[in-house]
This record gives structure tokens, sequence and C-alpha cells, in this order.
């Protein structure tokens, strides 16, 4: 049984990240989690108004704006997706966004977040750099971002982007070995060499205890030189046309530019591509 969070604010995006999640858990038994948080109403809601009746009142329409949103988000889903290996539990949480997510995890046990890049009203312009990167450090589990033009197919190929620093082991790589598993996906390691032209000692040592995870699957192993590490990551992403991309997450700055940045002139500025995010903290 997995336990999968789903954040919405009721957007577009938001959407499309969760058929995403019920197409690619279609086949497991799963517990999700529908969560709208809201801080508070918009700051124009609150101008003038010193009442704490006429707080509350405010107060009261979000919460039930919400719960609203969220049922028919359920109504949607029940409508589009049946599936008997699937059970639904909706969320409405007055809390920031991060604090919801961290309770939510914490409270039902998550085992993997899938949300949208982009949300909706005032925060359609938060991308993935704020709202998924700023989990990192405040939840451990997984994180499936989907970009707003991503769609569910077939995982063929999944890219795997390493600078071979880290242990890795079975537990660690888990959430990606488990995608690959449902799909029969080939795993594509890849690794960036931009100044420096050989492995040190210690990174060969980590490259084959890498294989030795990967040895039950199919993967292939790359090395990129001669190219920054962001370009690097986008031409791999393009060049190989992958399904997925995994990280191993150690710092917000990383996903930023890698999500963020502008491509280079030879590399589309939009990529489509979902990815999936590991905490380093669980290897």
């Amino acid at each position: 049984m997995k336990n999968i969070l789903l954040p919405t604010d009721f957007s577009e995006n938001a959407w499309n990240a969760i058929e995403y999640a019920l197409q690619l858990f279609k086949d497991e038994t799963c517990n999700f989690y529908i969560l709208h948080s809201f801080d508070q109403p918009d700051s124009g809601s609150y101008m003038g108004v010193t009442s704490a009746m006429a707080k509350e009142s405010i107060y009261n329409a979000h919460v039930e704006n919400s719960k609203q949103g969220l049922r028919e988000v359920l109504d949607k889903i029940k409508s589009t997706y049946s599936n008997a290996n699937h059970k639904y539990k909706c969320l409405s949480i007055y809390k920031t966004f991060p604090a919801a997510i961290k309770k939510v995890v914490a409270d039902f046990s998550i085992d993997c977040i899938v949300m949208g890049t982009k949300g909706a009203g005032k925060i359609k312009e938060i991308t993935v750099g704020s709202n998924t990167s700023g989990l990192i450090g405040v939840v451990n589990c997984p994180i499936i971002a989907i970009p707003r033009h991503a769609h569910f197919k077939s995982i063929k190929e999944i890219g795997m982007s390493t600078d071979y620093d880290i242990t890795f082991t079975e537990k660690g790589l888990s959430p990606l070995l488990d995608i690959a598993k449902m799909n029969d996906s080939l795993i594509s390691v890849f690794h960036i060499m931009d100044r420096i032209k050989t492995l040190t000692k210690t990174q060969e040592e980590k490259s084959e205890a890498l294989k030795a995870v990967l040895e039950d699957y199919s993967a292939n192993y790359f090395t990129l030189t001669d190219i920054g590490v962001i370009t690097g990551v986008r031409a791999f992403v393009q060049s190989r046309k992958l399904d997925l991309l995994c990280v191993i997450a150690r710092e917000q700055d990383f996903l930023k530019r890698v999500l963020n940045q502008s491509y280079s002139k030879s590399i589309s500025n939009k990529s489509n591509v979902p990815l999936l995010i590991l905490n380093i903290k669980n290897f």
C-alpha cells in the first residue's frame, strides 16, 4: 500500500499532476491524500477589516471554498479514473504550504509527493524552484514534479544525474527502482565532467556500488565532458528524449538552476520531462 500526497491549488497544472499520479500508480494499491492548504486571505481582503467577526467570516469563506474545491476535484477523479486499487482522502489545512506538507507527510506516512510546477492566481509565477525545492530539508520523502505541459506516457527511459559523491543504496534509490520496475524502464545514469576528466578513486568505488544496486535492472552509463553541469543535464534530457529525470537533491540552488535557467540556444526552452527528486538524507 502506497500513500501518495497530491497538493492542489485547483489550477490546471495541479490537475495535470493528479492525472499523472493516478496513471503512474494505476496498478498499485494506493491511498491518495488530496491536499489544499491556505495560509491567509489575499492581502486586499483584510484591508480596512478590523472586526474580529469580519475576519472570522473571511476565514470561514476560505475554509468553505477550500472544501468545495476539494469536493470538485474528488468528483472529477472518480468520474474520470475509476480504479478499485485507489482510495482518496481530502485534506483542507490552514497552514503555509511547507508546513501543511510537513504535517501531512508525518501524519499519514506519505511515501511520495506528486505536484505540479506552477500554480494559479497570484502564485502562478511560483515555479518548482521555490515551491518544490523549498520542500527539501522539510520532508524526506521523494517528490515527483510535473511540468505544466507534461502528460503521462509510458516511462521507457529514466535519466539519473550523479557526480558519484554519495554511497548508493537500494533503500535510497527505492523510489527510482520502484518506478523502473513498474514500467520496465531503462535507467540511463550520466555523469558530467566539466573540468576534471577522470574519476577519483572514491568516485570509482561509488560508481561500482551504483552498478551493483542496478545489477538486476536495465541500465546504461554515460559520461559527458566539456560541458557545464546545467547545460549538460538539459542536453542529456533532450537528446535521449527522457520520460523522467531523477536527481538526488542536496541543495535547492541546483534544482532552481536546472529547472528555471534559460536553455542554451541549441536546446528547447520548455522542458516537459517530469522530475523525480530523491532526498540525500535517505542514503
